[in-house]
């Protein structure tokens, strides 16, 4: 398997998408680009391939065209995968190679990542595992155990272990007592990174992951795309993934980056240069302060606060992901300058951060005034403030030609549903709401926009 070719054609707002890659060259190949030009849609469909439902477990019915396809060249083989109406989802009438599934690993984000599928297996074999450990039937992972060490800078993987049942491997921590921490009970991070070693230890030809930078904080995702690097090489493995961290990012080599745009429904992707990519990307181009936030949501409502406001500062605002991320990112600054001189960059994080002890008492950390913008719009919503505006019965919710909330009111993402059907259906705008919610909280409001004043304004000179 040396060569690879994807045709993507009219799914969603996507009419055409291809991308060929020459899988002898072995290396990284980082896809960047701004949200809704494909990037999802591109790893999705590479998926596709060798799980046949990808679409239909991770998509909605309603992303098809009569004309929807999906093309597929795997050296001199080719696979069309084409809309099929009777089952509403794309459909191939014919088999795939088992030795092209066996060569092609695609990681999505959570909870659609192939990791998860493993759950049930590690259950399955978790009294053989135990056995093993009993009796030590193990042996030491050493490049793993260096791989993981390295990545989170310590050495509290050294006694991991790797057992062997029918030909699959499984890593565990042994406890005393016969206790141990099984690979799926380590951190979300750490076993995606127990995940991808597994893949490239079989030699996959091809490894695709979508928004690698996820689960990673700042440090292990430069340290974890160093060793990825490495052994792509080793293993002659050509690895292909998307990101937004910016940490990440400035450790790419040039030759490495790949910027992918979206004109008319047409997909392109062209290599560029980090410091291309960096301005047109995030403007980090002759700013004066910089804010960081965890989303765009929260990213919105700060620009939406301060809109009608006089500002001296000519300022960006960039959503990171993830409190963690976002404050580590602030401290790599500090040092590395990624922005600007720490004076000039702050962080905004939600306001259920403000108990922690890492973010306690910080002068360079703001709390916006609500938990979570989705959530107490969720409470609201909850509480019937918008009811004049529609029927929002639990049925009416769940039907695609009213409101079409696919998830169940107890789904941690239900409020990011809810919040974004209002917008998507026109029944509020997003500065309505912001309002809205603004009304609600007008003391706490206030107290937050003078705090993002006094960043952004020079002190006054009382000479």
């Amino acid at each position: 398997m040396n060569k690879f070719s994807i045709l993507i054609e009219n799914i969603q707002h996507i009419k055409k998408l291809e991308l060929s890659l020459d899988l002898e060259k072995s290396g990284l190949m980082v896809i960047i680009g701004k949200n809704g030009v494909g990037k999802t849609m591109l790893f999705k469909g590479i998926q596709n391939l060798i799980t046949s439902n990808t679409f239909a477990k991770t998509s909605n019915k309603y992303i098809y065209h009569d004309n929807s396809s999906i093309f597929y060249t795997i050296d001199n083989n080719s696979y069309k995968y084409t809309y099929n109406k009777a089952v509403e989802t794309l459909d191939y009438n014919g088999e795939i190679d088992e030795r092209i599934k066996k060569n092609i690993y695609v990681e999505l984000p959570i909870p659609f990542g192939r990791r998860f599928d493993q759950f049930q297996r590690l259950a399955q074999v978790d009294g053989e595992i135990r056995s093993k450990l009993d009796t030590q039937e193990y042996r030491k992972p050493e490049e793993l155990i260096g791989i993981l060490n390295y990545v989170y800078d310590t050495d509290r993987f050294n006694n991991l272990v790797e057992v062997e049942i029918k030909r699959e491997k499984y890593y565990a921590i042994p406890l005393e007592d016969s206790y141990y921490i099984r690979e799926d009970y380590l951190s979300s991070a750490e076993y995606f990174i127990i995940s991808i070693y597994k893949m490239i230890q079989r030699e996959c030809k091809f490894i695709a992951i979508d928004e690698i930078d996820i689960s990673l904080d700042s440090m292990a995702q430069v340290r974890f795309i160093q060793i990825l690097r490495d052994l792509s090489h080793q293993h002659h493995i050509k690895i292909l993934f998307s990101t937004h961290s910016l940490a990440l990012i400035k450790t790419l080599e040039d030759n490495e980056l790949y910027y992918m745009d979206l004109e008319d429904g047409i997909c392109s992707f062209e290599k560029k240069s980090y410091n291309y990519i960096k301005s047109l990307l995030y403007g980090f181009k002759d700013y004066d302060k910089y804010i960081l936030t965890e989303d765009i949501v929260l990213t919105k409502y700060i620009y939406f606060l301060l809109k009608d406001e006089k500002v001296f500062s000519k300022y960006i605002i960039l959503p990171i992901a993830g409190a963690s991320n976002v404050v580590k990112l602030m401290e790599i600054n500090k040092n590395k300058k990624i922005f600007e001189t720490k004076e000039n960059v702050c962080t905004v994080l939600d306001r259920d951060m403000k108990e922690k002890q890492a973010y306690k008492n910080r002068a360079d950390i703001y709390f916006q005034p609500f938990n979570y913008i989705e959530d107490f719009f969720l409470e609201c919503f909850n509480n019937g403030s918008f009811n004049h505006l529609g029927d929002f019965s639990q049925e009416n919710l769940q039907n695609p030609k009213q409101y079409n909330i696919q998830r169940k009111p107890t789904h941690k993402d239900y409020s990011k549903s809810v919040h974004n059907m209002f917008i998507r259906k026109k029944i509020l705008t997003e500065h309505e709401i912001f309002q809205f919610l603004s009304d609600k909280k007008l003391d706490e409001v206030e107290i937050f926009k003078q705090e993002l004043l006094t960043f952004l304004n020079p002190k006054e000179d009382n000479r």
